[in-house]
């Protein structure tokens, strides 16, 4: 989970940059987010990252462009905004999570975590 914490270090670096909000979500996203699978995703980002993958590849591209850079062209100065706060609040998620010893666990069905009680999320009896 190193990589998620790296990349949306990065993420957040670029974000407080200098320039448009809309040109530094389109680079902390290309460069450092994209990459990155849902299914690799601690739990506790994996829904909001979803939803921002979702934003920026919400408007189909022009021959000449990608996808992010399509939608984030259609965004709202507002909704740029709002898409890179998510970004700080997901990267301060992972910072939190790791300062308080919570184990980043990918996301998968409970059934698939022997080391955690069936019928609800926490840690099995033995």
């Amino acid at each position: 989970m190193c990589q998620f914490t790296n990349n949306f270090y990065s993420a957040v670096r670029c974000l407080a940059g200098n320039g448009p909000v809309k040109q530094r979500l389109l680079s902390a996203y290309t460069e450092n987010l994209e990459m990155l699978r849902e299914a690799d995703a601690p739990e506790q980002i994996r829904e909001r990252l979803l939803k921002l993958r979702t934003a920026m590849h919400s408007v189909k591209p022009l021959s000449f462009e990608s996808a992010a850079a399509a939608s984030v062209r259609k965004m709202s100065k507002a909704d740029a905004a709002q898409h890179a706060l998510n970004i700080v609040a997901m990267f301060s998620e992972l910072v939190r999570v790791k300062a308080t010893g919570e184990i980043l666990q990918p996301a998968r069905e409970h059934s698939d975590r022997p080391d955690r009680d069936a019928d609800s999320d926490r840690p099995a009896l033995n």
